[in-house]
């Protein structure tokens, strides 16, 4: 018989939610983990509590109500999240969380959106997240859908400048842009994070070509359905359409990353 949570001693571990709110948050799912959670290093115990908290607080006053996390959804997170020591990591394994707490616990889509998570390095996830909540910034209210059609109209051009402060590299980091900026674009590229047919950076020169008033060096880039839908799995709003994206309850913020570059612009307008 699996060992029931409430039995393993985790208070310390999960002192902000306690052993009620941990099995309100998982639902019946809490038993799987079991006695191996007292296995897991320091850290990883860490970075697991953190994405657990980040979870209950897109929850809210939900997590009163019934409900569970599928296995397979709590499996990936711990496999995955728990090595990650990053606050945008915990910011979007917790969403994911969040997103997957349903009440008969069968929506199991967060195992695959959390592998996706892993697959992604830092760098990664802080380009994304700036990428799409200038999206939201620029194009909310504008009366154009997520769609095939609609996201064609959403390229947009970020200057270096801004999207360097935005990633607050550090002098070391500066010395590696040759390597970090492909990184970051093909990254997302190759999984259809963004556009993959459409996103370029470098010099004011090459990108004039594509962006005829481009005004400096900078990147180029369009929003993908999947870029989307990683975006809302993110902040806890799986179930919601594309188009909320747009929405005016949607703040999607993570402490210490802006959310709205100012010379940012639009390509097509």
């Amino acid at each position: 018989m699996v060992e029931p949570v409430t039995t393993l001693g985790l208070g310390a571990v999960f002192a902000y939610l306690g052993k009620d709110g941990l099995q309100k948050l998982l639902g019946p799912t809490a038993e799987y983990l079991g006695g191996g959670m007292r296995d897991f290093v320091k850290n990883r115990i860490e970075n697991i509590n953190n994405i657990f908290e980040n979870a209950a607080k897109k929850l809210g006053s939900k997590i009163e109500e019934p409900g569970q996390v599928p296995p397979r959804v709590l499996k990936s997170i711990i496999d995955e999240g728990s090595y990650c020591d990053n606050k945008i990591a915990a910011e979007y394994f917790g969403g994911v969380l969040a997103s997957s707490r349903t009440e008969n616990g069968r929506d199991d889509r967060g195992a695959r959106i959390s592998r996706t998570i892993e697959r992604l390095s830092i760098y990664q996830l802080r380009t994304h997240f700036i990428i799409y909540s200038n999206i939201k910034k620029m194009f909310a209210g504008k009366g154009i859908s997520m769609n095939n059609e609609g996201r064609s109209k959403m390229q947009i051009f970020i200057p270096f400048i801004e999207y360097f402060s935005a990633m607050d590299f550090s002098n070391e980091e500066k010395l590696k842009l040759p390597s970090i900026l492909p990184h970051c674009f093909f990254g997302l590229g190759s999984e259809n994070l963004i556009e993959p047919t459409f996103y370029q950076y470098g010099l004011k020169a090459s990108l004039s070509k594509y962006f005829a008033a481009v005004p400096s060096d900078g990147i180029l880039c369009q929003p993908s359905a999947i870029g989307v839908e990683l975006f809302l799995w993110a902040f806890g709003q799986a179930n919601q359409p594309l188009d909320f994206i747009f929405s005016d309850t949607f703040l999607p913020i993570i402490e210490g990353v802006p959310t709205f570059l100012p010379n940012v612009l639009p390509v097509n307008q």
